[in-house]
């Protein structure tokens, strides 16, 4: 058995080249084996032709090599993307069904032919009838869903030979197309600040930059300027020097410290909060989940929120109660606030702030200017809106505000 370290942007090319020595194997019943073993990263400090330094993150495959001398009632489930800390589990559009917790954190093995190999991913099918659980491999999935066209596909490739070709790096291969990591702590930092500057804003609100989009678009302008088209660059460029955007301060770098600690600290009782543990857990990230990195802070904020408005009812057991009359100017001593959300408007960005103020209550103001930056005493004077309810918790709404520091 060979061991090899194996570019991962050439798995999928040097299958093709591959392709006609496995079908040969199968002709004979019998078919490639290796498995991965490990996993290995390189930063490259890249500079492109107009002068820019970015960073190149490479990844490689360790594997060991080695070869040797229809049913129906199934339905599919969900992919297995194997990452080395465990598995992220991608449902079928409108499936409900909890996946199993061995399937966490398995190995990447084909159940129905027994079959154990590389795979980036496999499959979860169901027994409508009798309920029972497989994992299979591209190749048999086929014979269990009647040929369904299962995305994010990418078959095993490997052995001897081909496998030293795939070991060096190709100078002309086309950069953009494989698939592009980011260091976590850093993609952390840069979503924890787009975070700070514009609320957190879902992927599916239409017509809204969402925090995942915004976040990537700020990370590659300053760490990987080949990833982005030159318009989008400049205006990415403008938005941070407007906003005074810094993801690399200290406050920013404990803040995430506080976030992983907690998230890795959380009980895996359902799949959401699984996928959350193993993106947290790992030492860099794939641009495309940029998405489920960037849904930990909602939940760390929501926590951390339930457990402050907890102290702030033991602090005063009537809670937050309305303030005032509708109509009537008031002053509030702010003891901390947070940016809801956020979205955009015909004037420009408006968010969402939540405030609590000293005298236990809670204030909701929409505004596009901004409270401003923390200092030893902040005030608001504004004007009541309204008076509402959410989640059990009185609310008083503020507009046409003005903001005072001492």
């Amino acid at each position: 058995m060979g061991k090899y370290r194996i570019f991962e942007a050439n798995m999928e090319r040097l299958e093709k080249k591959l392709k006609r020595i496995s079908n040969k194997c199968k002709k004979y019943g019998n078919d490639f084996q290796y498995k991965i073993v490990d996993e290995e990263w390189e930063e490259k400090k890249e500079v492109n032709k107009y002068g820019a330094t970015y960073t190149k993150i490479l990844h490689y495959i360790i594997v060991e090599a080695e070869g040797t001398a229809v049913i129906n009632d199934w339905q599919f489930i969900a992919t297995l993307n194997h990452e080395k800390q465990g598995n992220i589990i991608k449902k079928y559009p409108g499936c409900n069904v909890e996946i199993p917790e061995r399937y966490y954190n398995c190995d990447p093995v084909c159940e129905h032919c027994n079959s154990n190999r590389y795979r980036k991913n496999t499959y979860i099918v169901q027994n409508i009838n009798t309920g029972e659980f497989k994992q299979v491999g591209k190749s048999c999935l086929a014979d269990f869903t009647h040929g369904l066209n299962a995305e994010y596909i990418t078959q095993c490739i490997s052995f001897y030979d081909e496998l030293i070709q795939g070991e060096s790096i190709d100078l002309d291969y086309d950069f953009i197309k494989e698939n592009r990591y980011a260091n976590i702590d850093t993609a952390l930092c840069y979503i924890a600040e787009t975070i700070n500057k514009f609320g957190y804003v879902k992927s599916d609100l239409p017509g809204q930059r969402s925090t995942r989009q915004r976040a990537l678009e700020y990370y590659l302008c300053n760490n990987n300027r080949n990833a982005l088209i030159y318009e989008i660059r400049k205006v990415c460029e403008i938005e941070m020097e407007n906003i005074s955007f810094n993801a690399e301060t200290d406050e920013i770098k404990s803040y995430i410290k506080n976030v992983k600690e907690w998230i890795l600290n959380q009980d895996e009782n359902n799949n959401y909060f699984h996928n959350l543990k193993i993106v947290c857990n790992a030492e860099y990230i794939k641009y495309d989940n940029f998405g489920i990195l960037a849904s930990v802070f909602p939940c760390y904020n929501r926590a951390m929120e339930k457990q402050k408005e907890l102290e702030a009812i033991r602090k005063n057991d009537s809670g937050s109660v309305y303030v005032g009359n509708i109509g009537d100017r008031i002053t509030i001593e702010i003891d901390f606030y947070k940016i809801v959300t956020s979205y955009e408007t015909q004037w420009g960005v408006t968010g969402i702030y939540k405030i609590y103020g000293k005298d236990g209550n809670i204030y909701i103001w929409k505004t596009s200017k901004g409270i401003g930056d923390s200092r030893a005493k902040v005030t608001i004077t504004g004007t009541i809106k309204e008076h509402k309810e959410w989640n059990g918790i009185k609310q008083t709404e503020i507009t046409r505000c003005r903001v005072a520091y001492s």
